[in-house]
């Protein structure tokens, strides 16, 4: 029901704890669950990660598996064995789903949508120096990505229109662009309280999870992203250890925003 509810997107949204349907299912599930949600989202179902880097193939061996433990691991291990062998050889020209550049395809061409609540909240997925995106289900069945820009700090209607069509430009660029390491840019809307621009919603961690799992030093300091889109005049905007220096310089009259500034907050991050 929920995967007709919500499409197969809802298999891999992590909760706060980084488990997934497929972690859950694996603990409390009977087997066929497992064999349901193959072939749902096949074998990516196996390379899941917890915010601890565990698989389901691990939660099935934790002390909360009490649900046909034996039958898992056999289906668990069939099925990877028969991964396996579908394999190209090592040294084979035969091409991966990635080298061919195949990815799960989003339809921008939805009408309505509303953002995923959790405890009757909006389900805030990050915040930066622009907005906060959040989870958010469309009319497609598709579970996506809505950074929510608003437009109060523009203080003229001129400066206001200026932002929203660079914005839009921006986003129909970048919706243009299409490899399996980009995230997918959809659309983007315009209300009253804001501009709202729709991606993909990538499953996993953030970067600053991975930090501390992988214990290397990392401060956590907002969202890694644009970092002078919405460039007004009224100081710099974007998240401050990503912005370039020449934009904290108080003497200038106009901040020098440009191809070059994007840059640089770009190797930032």
């Amino acid at each position: 029901w929920l995967v007709k509810e919500l499409g197969n997107d809802c298999l891999t949204v992590p909760d706060k704890d980084g488990d997934t349907v497929v972690h859950w299912a694996a603990q409390h599930q009977p087997v066929d669950s497992l064999q349901f949600i193959f072939d749902q989202i096949g074998a990516e179902m196996f390379s899941l990660m917890n915010m601890w880097g565990r698989t389901p193939a691990d939660a099935v061996e934790s002390r909360r598996c009490y649900t046909d433990r034996s039958a898992k691991r056999a289906w668990i291990s069939s099925t990877q064995r028969r991964l396996e062998a579908s394999r190209p050889p090592a040294g084979s020209s035969a091409p991966t789903a990635a080298s061919a550049g195949v990815r799960k395809q989003l339809d921008p061409n939805f009408t309505d949508w509303d953002f995923i609540r959790q405890d009757n909240k909006k389900q805030l997925i990050g915040r930066g120096g622009f907005g906060k995106v959040y989870k958010a289900l469309t009319d497609r069945n598709q579970t996506v990505a809505v950074k929510k820009l608003p437009l109060s700090h523009a203080r003229q209607a001129a400066g206001k229109l200026k932002i929203i069509l660079m914005e839009k430009r921006g986003v129909e660029i970048l919706k243009r662009i299409s490899h399996p390491n980009i995230v997918q840019f959809l659309k983007c809307e315009q209300k009253s309280d804001g501009l709202y621009i729709f991606t993909e919603l990538v499953s996993g961690h953030s970067l600053f999870e991975l930090m501390q799992r992988q214990n290397k030093p990392f401060k956590e300091s907002g969202e890694v992203g644009k970092s002078s889109g919405l460039s007004t005049g009224f100081g710099p905007k974007g998240t401050t250890y990503f912005i370039a220096p020449e934009l904290f310089d108080t003497e200038v009259q106009s901040l020098p925003y440009s191809a070059k500034t994007d840059v640089w907050a770009f190797g930032c991050t």
